[in-house]
Parts: C-alpha cells; structure tokens; sequence
C-alpha cells in the first residue's frame, strides 16, 4: 500500500511539473519592453482596435519568423491585451475576464 501511494505520489509530481515546465518554455522567449519601442503601426493599430485604450505594458517575441507584440492597456477599467505583427494587423484582441461576464447575465 505504501508503495502504491509512493508511485502515485511520484507520478503526480512528474505531471505537475512538466505542466511548469510548459509554461515556462511557452513564454521563455517572450520580453518586456518599454512602450516607446514598439512601432507605431503596432501602437497604432491596437488604439484602432479598442478605441480609447490606455496601453501600460509590452512584451515581444518571435512568432513564425515574425514579431509579434503583445500589448496591455484598460479602457473604462476593462483591460485588454491586444497581439500585434510589427506591420500593424492585428492578430489577437482579449478582454481579461471576458468569459466570465457572459455568464452573469
């Protein structure tokens, strides 16, 4: 029985940390970055996204041989965070906690 328990044990340890380990390799190449350096077409582009955005973060990383940044601002408290190429098309718009609000009404 101890044995048993032991190898369980053993086995949800493994799982648990090859799912840190995916997310940590997901994200390994991704970087903060100031606003002031990502292009204005980005910039750009996600203002035309979510009108009335005000950006707070950046990050980049390369996608498919592409960059891609990933930018976070709020709008009325709501946040967002809006996936752009360098060349301005926008890729990804999400609100945080989106899913979440449809099921209130």
């Amino acid at each position: 029985m101890k044995r048993s328990s032991l190898v369980i044990a053993a086995l949800l340890m493994c799982a648990l940390g090859c799912a840190s380990l995916e997310s940590a390799f997901e994200r390994e190449d991704e970087k903060e970055i100031p606003l002031a350096e990502v292009p204005a077409e980005a910039v750009q582009a996600a203002q035309a996204a979510v009108p009335g955005i005000t950006l707070t973060e950046a990050s980049v990383e390369e996608e498919d041989g592409q960059m891609v940044y990933d930018l976070e601002g709020t709008v009325d408290g709501a946040e967002y965070e809006i996936e752009v190429a360098a060349d301005g098309k926008v890729l990804e718009v999400e609100q945080e906690g989106d899913e979440d609000d449809d099921d209130d009404d």
